[in-house]
């Protein structure tokens, strides 16, 4: 293969035809970085002698190759270079690294489009809450958000504890083995959330409120789960540097099933420095090891959510802050624990008292057959809480974090992250005031449009119908303390006004 030295390359997928220094040298940028973020000490000793630290990283990249990377003036420059058509005069290490970042942000696009469920209530569904939590959780936040379809814990707790677990993970209790029975119902469960939900379901995974590693028998499901859906789950870890064998045998896996990025959660420096000693930089390539530890500093905070809101008095420097939006939640879909058999259906949305760990429950139920499941599913799609579009004797009200006002003759619902514009309304006041109050069903405004401003019935549903695709209506369910557990094969949908 003849590329050019400057050739740009796509890495997510077959590294065959990637030249090995191409591969070598943007996994020694990502690895200088993941020092120079996490670790102060390397942060100090490359301000004192810059060509000294990169090379007790065993790296032959030069300091102006990193420093577009690390320095705010040197990476505008650099950037400026690009736009204007200048390429050339960026070195080759840094545009290489940032495509393959872009490359990461367009695969997570990628997922977002995939993970719409063919089972068009649920899609439906799904579409309003993505746009919900753009405008809840804010641009940022909110593009971070896949939107999985479905999570499936192999275990009951973890091991780890997080002080800043941000779904509150229990202690280990049990560790959910691959037996010849739970094989056949894992194979199964799979088969029924494909047939039900749709092949979106390939873009699981396997873990929420438990480290993936807990279960000795893991990788057997991660086979299992290609074998079945077609597609090799992502990999979220704090235990990469537990079992250095077994990490790298898990990787190898991992690229032999096509998996394109798995992640390590570095909870603490020490465990950064076992990764990098006993992983190559080229082994590392596809997996981001995410900054959790202390020394990686206020430039990386943890979300305000879950177990960290109780420490949040004590270590408030390592948070986001609490008027901020905070989740840690990537599902609208279901939940699984496979050790007690129970799904929930669950959506991000911004932390608070009645939801304390990030995301919203609909409904649930527990199973113990295939059959049960499909029903226990199809039940759940069936609830009032899942629909395909805004009724008549729908109540409606906006969320409560929009803000509603008429300026120049336009309503505007904004929001933090999204505002939506309302034109040409006779008496705009009005429909505000309507909206605002959040009393009325989509027929009593209708009929009230029609006699105080002379708008047409259809028209004013087509306006509330398109407020509720956007999710800009309030679907707030019950807390999920309002319900008990559901039986087996039923469901336990969370009592709510179709339009809150």
């Amino acid at each position: 293969m003849n590329e050019q030295p400057d050739t740009i390359l796509p890495l997510l997928g077959d590294l065959s035809d990637v030249p090995p220094d191409y591969i070598a040298d943007v996994a020694g940028t990502k690895r200088f970085l993941e020092r120079w973020v996490m670790d102060p000490r390397f942060r100090d000793a490359y301000r004192a002698d810059p060509e000294a630290a990169i090379a007790s990283l065993r790296l032959t990249l030069r300091p102006e190759q990193v420093n577009p990377l690390i320095d705010d003036e040197a990476g505008l420059a650099a950037r400026r270079e690009m736009r204007e058509g200048n390429a050339g005069l960026v070195p080759v290490s840094v545009r290489r690294y940032w495509a393959f970042g872009e490359e990461k942000i367009a695969a997570r696009a990628r997922i977002l489009s995939e993970g719409e469920p063919a089972e068009p209530r649920l899609a439906a569904w799904r579409r309003r809450q993505v746009n919900r939590c753009i405008g809840e959780l804010g641009l940022a936040r909110s593009a971070a958000i896949v939107h999985a379809p479905a999570a499936l814990e192999l275990a009951k707790g973890c091991t780890v504890g997080c002080w800043f677990c941000g779904v509150a993970a229990p202690k280990l209790d049990h560790t959910w083995h691959y037996t010849p029975e739970n094989a056949e119902l894992w194979r199964a469960t799979l088969g029924t959330l494909r047939d039900v939900v749709g092949p979106c379901v390939r873009h699981g995974f396997l873990y929420w409120a438990t480290d993936p590693l807990d279960n000795p028998d893991y990788e057997r499901f991660v086979v299992d789960f290609f074998e079945v859906l077609g597609r090799c789950p992502q990999t979220t870890t704090a235990l990469g540097q537990k079992d250095i064998d077994r990490t790298r045998r898990l990787l190898q896996l991992s690229s032999s099933l096509g998996s394109f990025i798995d992640r390590f959660s570095i909870v603490a420096l020490n465990s950064l420095y076992r990764i990098h000693e006993g992983l190559s930089a080229e082994e590392l390539l596809r997996v981001e090891c995410i900054p959790q530890n202390r020394e990686a500093g206020p430039e990386h905070p943890k979300a305000n959510v879950g177990r960290a809101r109780t420490f949040a008095h004590k270590r408030k420097d390592e948070l986001v802050p609490s008027d901020d939006s905070s989740t840690i939640a990537c599902v609208s879909g279901f939940l699984f624990n496979m050790p007690d058999r129970s799904v929930k259906l669950i959506t991000p949305c911004n932390v608070s008292d009645r939801w304390p760990l990030g995301y919203w429950v609909l409904g649930q139920g527990s199973f113990d057959t295939p059959a049960e499941l499909r029903e226990l599913l199809l039940s759940i799609i069936g609830s009032a809480q899942v629909r395909t579009a805004l009724r008549v004797d729908d109540v409606v009200r906006l969320r409560p974090d929009i803000r509603v006002e008429v300026a120049e003759g336009e309503l505007r619902a904004t929001s933090l992250g999204f505002t939506a514009v309302i034109r040409e309304q006779p008496d705009a006041d009005d429909l505000a005031a309507l909206l605002s109050e959040g009393s009325a069903t989509a027929a009593e405004i209708a009929l009230r449009r029609e006699s105080h401003a002379g708008v047409p019935l259809a028209r004013s549903l087509a306006v509330l119908g398109e407020l509720f695709d956007q999710g800009l209506l309030d679907e707030e369910p019950a807390a999920p303390e309002a319900v008990g557990s559901g039986a087996a094969g039923g469901v336990a949908a969370f009592p709510v006004q179709a339009v809150r």
